[in-house]
């Protein structure tokens, strides 16, 4: 067959088009495959945790890199995301869970007996009416921020709730997600009291070094440096495993949450590139791997799922820390309570983890956790943020659980205050500052 030399140099271009446009799908396909599972999960967790239309969803919280291209469907229990049908991803919901991300289309969900996580309904006696002189704090608050809003603002002092604002749609019942602050959840359930250790010369050690001076924590770290990396490390982010925890790109964070059946196995997996301590690293793996160990050491029987509501039932009864496939709570990223449980957490922080007279911490656990990490410039503890440069107007006995996009609980003991924001927008873009010297000029100084 003869072709005329324009007809041949068209085939040619078009050919040459379609290989470059396939060879750019393959090189952006596990980046499209992370922005999908990002996608799906959030997608179905704000649909059933939230009661929120995908639609709003997706305009709403999606609204951030390339996440708005990808069409969302709900079909039952399971929230799907697809980009142009190159990419396709699933979520699904179980009650009392909350959504797992389908990772390993090979692997069923882990079973996952729910405990009685995800009351909504707020204790009344902790409930007062707003200071007044708290309303143009209040307002400053709930500005709106690049790329959202804040959606829940809960100030405390003494216990007692004296001030609150919600965006229009939630309220005091609706559940937020808390992002990284999470991290600072599965730390309280690594201090959750238990029986005192048998040590090997047959005393009994009831010490928080002995918890967290712990080595040699999985049979398969004995053999190399991994062996020397103890509890403590883990819970400062000090324990020189090799980790990338960078978003918005394919890093070993969003590859862990969006491509691994088995978050903690990932993260455990991990090679060691420096010495326990010689750096401060942030990762999300670490915390994970802490909720893994936390499992492992529970009695037979007894579910992690149970764990975490005898520890936090009573103080934030709202609280659900979703699962992976494996059917282990996400430690690090996935817990949801409403505003008001929020800052009840860190009330008990503030109370040293002693709840309604029962003391459910080690004691002495919330100072270990308030110890500055070494190489972290004094501004991370054990799983929770100290204050920085940042945050001039913050006290200096303060500190804090932080999340993604501007997820903050501060704890303010000189001023015996809590203040709980949660919201979506931008990472990094509210003006902490500002809001809290506000609301420090505004409330009583709680003594």
């Amino acid at each position: 067959m003869h072709f005329s030399p324009r007809l041949r140099y068209f085939i040619i271009g078009v050919t040459l088009l379609a290989t470059l446009l396939f060879a750019a799908f393959l090189w952006l396909r596990p980046l499209l495959n992370i922005g999908g599972g990002y996608a799906a999960k959030h997608a179905c967790s704000c649909h059933f945790l939230q009661g929120r239309e995908l639609a709003e969803i997706s305009e709403h919280d999606l609204n951030f890199s390339v996440l708005g291209f990808y069409g969302l469907e709900a079909k039952g229990n399971s929230v799907y995301s697809s980009f142009f049908g190159l990419v396709r991803r699933e979520a699904r919901f179980r009650e009392g869970v909350g959504c797992t991300l389908v990772n390993d289309e090979e692997k069923p969900l882990v079973k996952v007996v729910a405990a009685a996580a995800g009351a909504k309904k707020a204790s009344p006696e902790s409930i007062v009416a707003e200071l007044p002189t708290l309303a143009s704090a209040l307002d400053f608050g709930m500005q709106p921020v690049p790329g959202g809003e804040a959606r829940g603002l809960v100030v405390m002092q003494n216990g007692r709730i004296i001030g609150e604002r919600y965006a229009e749609g939630y309220d005091e019942n609706s559940l937020l997600l808390g992002w990284s602050m999470t991290k600072t959840l599965t730390a309280l359930l690594t201090g959750g009291c238990r029986p005192p250790a048998l040590l090997e010369n047959g005393t009994v050690d009831t010490s928080l070094q002995h918890l967290v001076s712990r080595k040699n924590l999985y049979p398969h770290w004995s053999a190399d440096a991994r062996a020397n990396i103890s509890l403590a490390d883990l819970l400062h982010m000090n324990s020189g495993l090799g980790w990338n925890e960078a978003y918005g790109s394919i890093s070993d964070a969003t590859i862990m949450l969006h491509e691994h059946a088995d978050m903690a196995a990932f993260a455990a997996g991990m090679p060691a590139l420096k010495a326990p301590e010689d750096e401060w690293a942030y990762s999300s793996g670490s915390t994970n791997i802490l909720m893994d160990l936390h499992q492992r050491q529970l009695p037979e029987g007894q579910s992690i799922q149970q764990e975490i509501h005898d520890l936090f039932g009573q103080v934030a009864p709202s609280l659900i820390i979703e699962p992976d496939q494996s059917g282990r709570p996400v430690g690090s990223s996935y817990g949801w309570a409403t505003g008001r449980d929020w800052a009840r957490l860190g009330q008990f922080m503030l109370q040293g983890g002693v709840w309604n007279g029962d003391t459910l911490l080690y004691p002495g656990w919330i100072d270990w956790m308030r110890q500055p990490a070494a190489g972290s410039e004094g501004t991370y503890g054990g799983q929770l943020w100290l204050p920085g440069p940042d945050m001039p107007s913050l006290p200096k006995d303060a500190f804090l659980m932080r999340g993604f996009q501007d997820q903050r609980v501060f704890i303010i003991p000189s001023r015996q205050l809590i203040i709980a924001r949660l919201g979506h927008g931008e990472d990094k873009v509210t003006d902490f500052d500002s809001l809290v010297k506000l609301i420090l000029e505004s409330v009583p100084s709680g003594q």
